[in-house]
């Protein structure tokens, strides 16, 4: 490890979140993993948690702990929910998008580029790497509720000043362990398609492990030589789609 790097995971009691603690205490190149939400992530004790922070915050009033997003080097957002778990499309967009976009706007603020970095470089775009689990057919023009807050979310993050944002369009998500709450339709359709999606190849379900590898690999990755003349300048977008997912967790 060439330097010591602090990666943070929001939405990591989601099925998503917890795979990708779980996997970047096991495999992560990180002298610290931090988490951030609501409550504390539940781990099994086979999993390594001494480089493990949990700090619980309430989203809506993130100012008050904005010293809770300091010094972090990579973020990982999976924060989202549903509808039927929310309550309303009110109580959804919030959690799904204003808290999303709220939490990057005070990493961005707390994690500014180093007298250092600043001198190379009349951006004043954060170093932080952000890592966002959005999902396959995201369009912010969508009359749907879902697909409309990830896009809207995914444009809101790279507006936010950050160097590089990379955002990931997982399908149809195998769970790892079952939901706090079943969602019935979930389960249904997970049932048909999981065996479908495997037998012909049709690249539009994915493991949340593979989500979660797949998004730690993404971190440790370079950008490709022809954004290099960009980075740092403006900000760098990576889009990962199912297949590619796949692709990068052979």
């Amino acid at each position: 490890m060439h330097h010591e790097k602090t990666a943070l995971v929001l939405g990591s009691t989601g099925a998503v979140g917890k795979a990708l603690v779980k996997d970047l205490l096991f495999n992560g190149d990180y002298q610290k993993v931090v988490t951030v939400g609501r409550r504390p992530v539940q781990l099994d004790s086979s999993v390594p948690q001494e480089k493990l922070d949990q700090k619980t915050v309430d989203f809506d009033k993130l100012e008050e702990h904005r010293d809770k997003f300091k010094n972090v080097n990579d973020v990982f957002c999976c924060l989202g929910t549903t509808r039927a778990d929310a309550g309303s499309s009110e109580a959804f967009k919030r959690i799904d998008q204003t808290y999303v976009l709220n939490s990057a706007k005070i990493i961005a603020e707390e994690n500014r580029p180093s007298n250092d970095n600043a001198s190379t470089s009349s951006s004043s775009l954060s170093p932080v790497h952000f890592l966002y689990c959005s999902s396959a057919h995201s369009n912010p023009n969508s009359p749907f509720l879902y697909p409309q807050s990830k896009g809207q979310t995914e444009q809101g993050i790279i507006k936010t000043g950050f160097q590089r944002v990379s955002i990931f369009h997982p399908g149809f998500l195998e769970l790892e362990e079952p939901r706090p709450k079943a969602r019935l339709l979930e389960s249904t359709f997970g049932s048909i398609i999981s065996p479908i999606n495997r037998f012909f190849n049709l690249h539009i379900a994915v493991s949340v492990t593979r989500v979660a590898e797949a998004m730690r690999k993404a971190a440790a990755s370079d950008v490709s030589a022809e954004q290099a003349g960009s980075f740092g300048k403006e900000t760098i977008v990576e889009r990962y789609v199912n297949k590619e997912i796949e692709e990068m967790t052979l």
